[in-house]
């Protein structure tokens, strides 16, 4: 089991209801009518469902197949049948990839690490949407683990997509979305949350290294700055 498989039980679901920056996001986008759209790295299928209700079939490609199994069983909870799924790392995946797709979607997700990666993922469809961290996000609760750790929050890359479309000349579309939200967690799963962001940092603590940081139910202060890059 890898460590999204494990995030899996504890990690956001599908909403019926768009937040703000899906409905920003939905109206830079357009119409998707008729269109076959893939989503990588698509996780519990936040976005993966919504892209579904617009568009003609999605396919969503992920390499923990437990949360694949919760995208499913939304899907199937919500009658949203025109979704399939891969369970593999997009390496694998475009390595051998001959489906032919209308739009390329990314959202938070590590799925592209590298300059061969980029350019996959360029090469999906003729119109790429790719959202993912515009700076390092702010924790109330975690920040403080972090330091004592001496880590940081590693969602964010300086060298990203952007800085490849930058350096390769590709012209696109950039909006800036900023996002405060709050999070209340119960003392179990606020250290299950903090161990496991602690793993992604190749850091092993222990329950115990976090009861000084945990006294009771924790109400986490997120702030974030996200971007939307659209690429055609």
């Amino acid at each position: 089991m890898n460590l999204w498989d494990k995030k899996a039980k504890t990690y956001t679901r599908f909403s019926l209801e768009l937040n703000e920056i899906q409905k920003a996001t939905f109206e830079k986008i357009g119409s998707l009518d008729g269109k076959k759209v893939v989503d990588i790295g698509c996780g519990s299928g936040v976005w993966t469902l919504h892209l579904a209700k617009k568009a003609k079939e999605v396919l969503g490609v992920d390499n923990a197949s437990a949360m694949l199994e919760i995208l499913k069983e939304d899907a199937l909870k919500n009658d949203i049948n025109n979704i399939k799924t891969i369970n593999l790392k997009f390496e694998n995946f475009y390595k051998n990839n001959t489906l032919k797709f209308d739009l390329a979607f990314l959202s938070m997700s590590p799925a592209l690490q590298n300059e061969k990666d980029y350019q996959a993922f360029l090469n999906l469809a003729p119109k790429k949407v790719y959202l993912g961290w515009a700076s390092r996000r702010k924790s109330s609760f975690l920040d403080p683990i972090f330091e004592h750790f001496n880590t940081h929050f590693k969602g964010f890359y300086e060298e990203d997509l952007q800085s490849f479309l930058n350096a390769q000349n590709i012209s696109y579309e950039v909006e800036i979305f900023n996002e405060t939200r709050v999070v209340k967690r119960d003392k179990e799963s606020a250290i299950e949350n903090a161990l496991w962001h602690l793993s992604m940092n190749g850091i092993n603590a222990n329950k115990q290294e976090l009861e000084s940081f945990v006294k009771d139910e924790v109400e986490e202060i997120i702030e974030a700055k996200i971007k939307l890059l659209i690429i055609s």
